[in-house]
């Protein structure tokens, strides 16, 4: 068989190319392998680097990477010469070709060793639930929106090269990053992702993971806009709940949607109301539920309403109607408001021609039911404790007050004080 070797050839500034040789049926066949070593870290008697810690240029063990080139030369030569000896030009296209392939190879490997490190490592326990929130599990929702955040930042450095880590991320980062991701992505979801950035880059400094700071200057950031949404008031909804519906699923869509408006729990919450969660507390039916977002227990008192619709499904084994997908639902609740005659126009700022029944969803229920308590007077740190809002920042996000009601309201406020600031004239 012929013998596969290396040698140096004569250093050049202090370091020698290392060459292969192959002898076979009087043919000298030499190829350079691209790599240099100093004469002195070379084993001639091994024909191989001294120290395993030497890399090649592909940062693979050099020591390694020329036994596999010499394995591969080997393997091709004993498998070519069965229909005769081998070309020159045959070898020398083999070996590129196995010198790109370790190449790609071992960029893939390092790449995937890059991503179970440093931020990517960091973003990863965030996704599987191991960084906890003051303690508790983070609910799924925020599991999932990591995900996303993951999955974009994966998308935008196969797109723009820009490696994401803890050193990287900048404003040069924050700059490419939005001016990419923002065409792809609605500004409020851009601004939730850079958040979440932030909270993982916060982890890794209080886990001294990292020292850099950048992520908390004032331009990291970015503003969402107010999401344009209404609300029903109390007399548009009970008219939907007296409307004469003779469609089996929308009759229950409706008692659904009527009792999220009455409750205000969230779709994935009020869609999964059992009799389990029907209490009695001192004589009162309550509400209480593990809200599915927050894991935090909810508890919400019953209305007159609320018992129609609970004893119209009394002999039912979950209390309530069974729910429809969100999707689904959000499509027979517009049907449902359309035949209940809520077809006024100018409800929804962004667009003045749309009709109000176009503009409900699963969600307009749990909006509803903020705004008119909050409306009724009803102090809003109390509000608060049974909508499950942790802030009063994200509360008010969930008021839908138009300017006209606002005036109507000041109007009425400023009227019980006329009297007294007509004798302070006086």
């Amino acid at each position: 068989m012929a013998g596969v070797n290396f040698y140096l050839k004569k250093p050049i500034e202090g370091k020698s190319l290392i060459i292969i040789r192959l002898l076979y049926g009087g043919i000298s066949f030499t190829y350079s392998t691209g790599e240099r070593i100093e004469p002195n870290k070379w084993d001639k008697k091994k024909q191989e680097p001294k120290m395993k810690s030497l890399l090649a240029s592909n940062e693979q063990s050099l020591k390694e990477y020329l036994a596999n080139l010499k394995k591969e030369t080997e393997s091709f030569f004993l498998r070519e010469q069965i229909n005769g000896l081998p070309t020159p030009s045959m070898l020398k296209d083999h070996l590129d070709g196995i010198k790109n392939k370790l190449l790609v190879e071992d960029k893939k490997r390092r790449e995937e060793e890059r991503l179970r490190s440093s931020f990517h490592q960091l973003i990863d326990r965030f996704i599987s639930g191991e960084i906890l929130s003051r303690g508790k599990q983070k609910a799924k929702s925020t599991l999932n929106n990591y995900k996303a955040v993951k999955k974009h930042l994966v998308d935008f450095e196969a797109a723009t090269g820009y490696q994401v880590d803890f050193d990287t991320i900048n404003l040069d980062f924050f700059n490419r990053y939005t001016a990419w991701l923002g065409k792809r992505i609605a500004v409020n979801t851009l601004a939730k992702d850079i958040r979440q950035i932030k909270v993982v880059m916060q982890e890794g400094v209080d886990m001294d993971f990292t020292e850099n700071m950048k992520f908390k200057h004032k331009k990291f950031s970015v503003t969402g806009t107010e999401t344009d949404a209404v609300a029903l008031n109390e007399k548009e909804i009970m008219k939907v709940y007296r409307t004469e519906i003779t469609n089996k699923k929308l009759d229950k869509v409706r008692d659904l949607f009527v009792f999220g408006c009455f409750t205000g729990l969230r779709f994935s919450d009020y869609s999964r109301v059992e009799r389990k969660n029907i209490v009695d507390v001192d004589g009162q039916l309550m509400i209480k539920i593990t809200t599915q977002k927050t894991a935090e227990d909810v508890i919400v008192p019953t209305n007159p309403v609320i018992l129609e619709i609970l004893k119209k499904y009394e002999s039912s084994l979950t209390g309530l109607p069974k729910a429809l997908s969100n999707q689904k639902f959000n499509d027979y609740v517009k049907d449902l408001c359309k035949l209940s005659g809520l077809t006024d126009k100018g409800r929804l700022s962004s667009n003045l021609n749309k009709e109000l029944w176009e503009c409900i969803s699963s969600h307009t229920a749990r909006r509803s039911f903020c705004t008119n308590t909050f409306l009724s007077g009803f102090p809003v740190h109390d509000l608060m404790k049974i909508s499950g809002h942790r802030t009063e920042k994200a509360f008010n996000k969930y008021i839908k007050v138009s300017k006209e009601s606002a005036a109507k309201r000041l109007a009425e406020h400023q009227k019980k004080n006329w009297p007294r600031l007509m004798l302070m004239v006086a």
